[in-house]
């Protein structure tokens, strides 16, 4: 499988990865979200991605290893940073869906 416009979404509610994961497959990307790390890194070993989402509320102990795991397959590691009162469907609409435009 290619990895074109495979994108990886790590987050800790279900609900907001899969609002993720929908914004960013209605933007012409595949999108594949999860919620714990294991799965992240182990989809992250596969080499299919182009990006990988980290979620705001991803404890900060737990980025190191998905910047280690996505190196190798140059994998680009984007760090949701919402602003105040900014919702996660506005930022990945206005903030990660032009970047990922920019990698793929």
């Amino acid at each position: 499988m290619s990895n074109e416009k495979n994108v990886l979404v790590l987050g800790r509610e279900r609900h907001l990865v899969d609002a993720s994961t929908g914004i960013i497959e209605a933007n012409g990307f595949h999108a594949v979200g999860v919620t714990r790390d294991e799965e992240a890194l182990s989809l992250l070993d596969t080499g299919r991605f182009i990006a990988v989402l980290v979620g705001s509320g991803v404890e900060w102990e737990s980025r190191p290893p998905v910047r280690e795991h996505a190196a190798p397959h140059g994998t680009v590691v984007l760090e949701a940073q919402r602003v105040p009162m900014q919702t996660v469907q506005e930022h990945v609409s206005h903030v990660i869906v032009p970047k990922l435009r920019q990698i793929a």
